[in-house]
């Protein structure tokens, strides 16, 4: 069973996210770990987890079980709160293979003040894939376009990676039976349900592009997509990141993946990063998968 690890600060932001969640987990018949991270007060990465003034312990355990229960009505829901220095903590705490889901309480913020994301802390130290829901996205049911961006780099990835083909498959199955009606519009009806809901792209900001079919063997080569139907997009555009989110929306993506290289990045230099700049600023969920 797939478990989501839910981090909340008990915001507006964690709470959307929250529901997010919920609606994936009953899709994908999983469980939720909420988990609310409390360091100690003068720790280096207090303010990832907004505890730069922390709440007392009895108030913080009390909001965390009134969530707990509230979701356990609609799908397996456990919590705990976390002290103690989070990476370590969060490590212990997430064994089972699973998605780390978490808010984003403003996706058009500079990258500046992006330092103290938890989000970017969380990709950059833990293996498992992220998915980073944006305050302003609201979704009552799992996502129907799916687009996966791939660039042109040899990568790793750790074992962990493996959910992501596993949740995939959840989202993009249907036991609703295809019919073909009399109707003007039946054929294109019949098609919008055979064209595959998840699309690997690529964007290039070089005079030409690669070939399709190597974009294909790339997304091939990392196993994310297996057994999952998708179709293949490469476009040219002058900024990367903005080209990737003007693709996302061309295919009505609700949901964005994509590779994160943080080890190339160290420091200061990972605010810079195209991944980066996608995981504080899309306007859409995005699932994003730590590179080995």
């Amino acid at each position: 069973m797939l478990t989501f690890y839910v981090l909340t600060d008990f915001s507006i932001a964690a709470t959307n996210a929250l529901h997010h969640a919920l609606v994936l987990a009953q899709q994908a018949e999983a469980h939720i770990r909420l988990l609310h991270v409390v360091p100690a007060a003068l720790s280096a990465v207090a303010a990832c987890f907004d505890c730069a003034k922390p709440s007392e312990d009895s108030n913080s355990q009390r909001q965390l079980q009134e969530q707990v229960e509230w979701a356990n009505h609609y799908v397996p829901t456990s919590g705990k709160v976390l002290t103690g220095e989070p990476r370590q903590e969060l490590a212990k705490e997430m064994t089972a293979k699973g998605v780390i889901v978490v808010g984003n309480s403003n996706p058009a913020k500079a990258m500046h003040s992006a330092q103290c994301s938890t989000a970017l802390y969380l990709v950059q130290n833990l293996p498992l894939p992220l998915l980073v829901v944006p305050a302003t996205y609201r979704a009552g049911q799992p996502p129907h376009r799916i687009v996966f961006d791939m660039d042109r780099k040899p990568l790793r990835l750790p074992r962990a990676a493996d959910v992501v083909s596993e949740l995939f498959s959840y989202l993009t199955a249907s036991s609703i039976p295809l019919q073909l009606s009399g109707g003007a519009g039946a054929v294109d009806e019949l098609l919008s349900h055979i064209i595959p809901r998840v699309v690997g792209i690529h964007v290039y900001a070089s005079e030409s592009g690669p070939e399709v079919s190597d974009i294909a063997n790339r997304i091939h080569q990392t196993g994310l997509l297996a057994g999952i139907a998708h179709t293949i997009a490469t476009s040219r555009y002058p900024a990367i990141e903005e080209g990737i989110r003007h693709t996302a929306a061309r295919h009505r993506a609700d949901l964005l993946g994509f590779v994160v290289r943080q080890h190339m990045y160290p420091g200061p230099e990972f605010l810079q990063s195209v991944t980066a700049g996608l995981i504080a600023h899309s306007r859409i969920p995005v699932l994003a998968i730590p590179e080995k």
